[in-house]
């Protein structure tokens, strides 16, 4: 069975369905309905021409093609301006028009490429291209479905207008500043633009042609971020204006917590950041917004054994905003060894982490609490002076470069800590026509590992795509495989404390293009073109499905799982 994808992406060049050419005195566009029509037995697909500026009668001579052969075709008009045939199978129907008027000017040649799908099914992706500087063209982020059945050729994908956008970045007195910037173009929130300004505010950045809200966050740490909304490319930026002071207060019952860190986020823009003094106070510069999502963070010093505090709530900024830890038991680590097979790790980096469950609150909703304690080995490969709270918690040592280990942190007093061997895995990629010779396996740290950092691991296959290795024993990850020659879809299975000795990869469905820019002819050369996961939340969201780079012809050619094996 083949797989099908349509790709509806508004204003990447003609509309799904409408395709055209101009001449200088003559127009001629095709249309077809239905503009997502489904391969079978009984499936008519019409075609219908426009010509404007041309004179006299006009002769219309059509092919269809499928698959290099011709499609039978039926007129749907006397004068033969419309024409019909029948998608009995899934995949793309290239069209190709030339009209031929009486007398005058000549037109051009008009093509089209109908898209039929095998069915409804579909998954919901995102088209994310990027062009090179030297291109001078914008960043675009668009919807698209991908449905299971036969490949898509998108044909031309043409890049909207921009324009080279300059100006300055002025504080409340309207002096230039230094700043880190982003713009995001209103519906379309996920072609974000980022560049720096100079020390003199200044700036550049090549943007879409519509507005702009912008979010720049200073290089001076006492200049509040600020959101600046309804910014025209051609026009000037916004001023800062004075912004809020936003407080409150870290404390355990009556004793105030000195010396924690506090960052706060409101509807995604980040307050300046600042330390409790030695009463638990704070003071931060932001915006204050109404019914605006607010994440605080609380990072208290690492000698005092307690979690990191966190919460994302509609939490009011002009009141002050109680940090509150509850009683948390807590032991000291001092003193207990860390040990591989009996044997003592000296000097070896630990990091101790874990959540912790307790009744702390933040502005009074519950928070969640994540410990993190990075600390060293003595000579005797025993741990240092260590409060931790008295819990399961992991401790996460680095016995030499690449070699990890997971061991657990009992929640009473440990005799000691075990840092258990690497684990060896032997694995093969599976699932195509042909050994996937060159496949690649990524596991991404979760959990344990992730909170202290530990890095994704990268294997490549061998001729038949094999992999072995070893991994740190006790971690988890998202397995992640890919095909880098595209003979199949990549797979994800998430949260695994092992790595199968087999996997099956999905087959693919190839979406291939053009990249232009509006206004011009030349190929769009060297973008970066991503397929992202349109429902995902998190990293998910902004990490590939696939991505490719163009050619010098500017085309791209992505493998994309199929919808129904995702």
């Amino acid at each position: 069975m083949k797989i099908s994808l349509i790709i509806i992406v508004a204003m990447l060049g003609a509309c799904a369905g409408e395709y055209g050419a101009q001449g200088d005195d003559c127009t001629v566009t095709i249309s077809y309905t239905p503009t997502m029509p489904i391969a079978g037995p009984n499936s008519e697909v019409r075609l219908i021409s426009s010509v404007s500026n041309a004179s006299g009668t006009l002769g219309y001579a059509w092919s269809v093609l499928k698959d290099g052969n011709p499609v039978t075709l039926a007129d749907a008009q006397s004068d033969h301006s419309e024409k019909t045939f029948i998608a009995v199978e899934d995949g793309s129907y290239e069209v190709t028009l030339n009209v031929s008027p009486s007398f005058g000017a000549s037109c051009p040649q008009a093509h089209a490429t109908v898209n039929v799908t095998m069915d409804a099914t579909f998954e919901n992706m995102r088209l994310h291209i990027v062009p090179p500087l030297t291109a001078m063209g914008p960043t675009v982020d668009r919807p698209i479905q991908v449905h299971d059945g036969s490949d898509f050729a998108m044909g031309a994908v043409v890049l909207e207008l921009s324009t080279l956008a300059s100006g300055t970045v002025r504080n409340a007195s309207g002096v230039g500043i230094p700043a880190y910037v982003q713009f995001y173009p209103q519906g379309m929130s996920g072609a974000m633009v980022e560049t720096f300004a100079s020390g003199t505010g200044a700036f550049q950045a090549r943007l879409l042609m519509q507005p702009h809200d912008v979010i720049v966050i200073p290089a001076a740490t006492n200049i509040a971020p600020q959101r600046l909304a309804n910014y025209s490319p051609t026009g000037t930026l916004a001023m800062l204006t004075a912004p809020d002071t936003i407080t409150g207060t870290v404390h355990q019952g009556a004793t105030g917590i000195g010396n924690a860190r506090v960052q706060i986020t409101i509807d995604g823009v980040p307050t300046t950041l600042t330390s409790t003094a030695g009463n638990g106070t704070f003071s931060v510069l932001g915006h204050h917004r109404q019914n605006a999502m607010v994440t605080v963070e609380i990072t208290p010093p690492a000698n005092t054994g307690l979690p990191r505090l966190e919460v994302t709530d509609v939490i009011t900024t002009s009141i002050p905003i109680d940090v509150s830890y509850a009683g948390i038991t807590l032991r000291n680590l001092a003193g207990v060894p860390v040990r591989r097979g009996g044997s003592a790790l000296p000097n070896r980096p630990v990091v101790i982490v874990g959540t912790v469950a307790s009744t702390s609150t933040i502005a009074g909703l519950a928070a969640t609490g994540y410990l993190r304690v990075p600390t060293t080995t003595d000579a005797g490969g025993n741990l240092p002076s260590v409060l931790a709270p008295t819990t399961i918690l992991a401790a996460v040592t680095t016995v030499a470069q690449g070699d990890l280990a997971v061991g657990s942190v009992a929640a009473t007093a440990p005799a000691f800590i075990d840092a258990p061997a690497m684990v060896a895995i032997s694995t093969n990629a599976g699932g195509g026509t042909e050994p996937l010779s060159g496949a690649t396996l990524d596991l991404i740290p979760k959990g344990a590992l992730a909170a202290a950092n530990a890095p994704a691991l990268h294997f490549i296959g061998d001729a038949s795509g094999h992999i072995e290795g070893s991994i740190p024993a006790g971690g988890t990850y998202d397995v992640r495989w890919s095909d880098p020659k595209g003979r199949v879809g990549p797979f994800v299975a998430y949260d695994r404390t092992s790595v199968a000795a087999s996997y099956a990869m999905p087959p693919a469905v190839y979406v291939s293009g053009d990249v232009t820019i509006t206004g011009s002819t030349n190929p769009v050369v060297g973008a970066s073109v991503q397929i992202l996961c349109d429902a995902c939340t998190g990293l998910d969201k902004t990490r590939p499905i696939v991505e490719a780079t163009t050619d010098s012809h500017g085309s791209f050619r992505l493998a994309v799982p199929d919808p129904a094996a995702m």
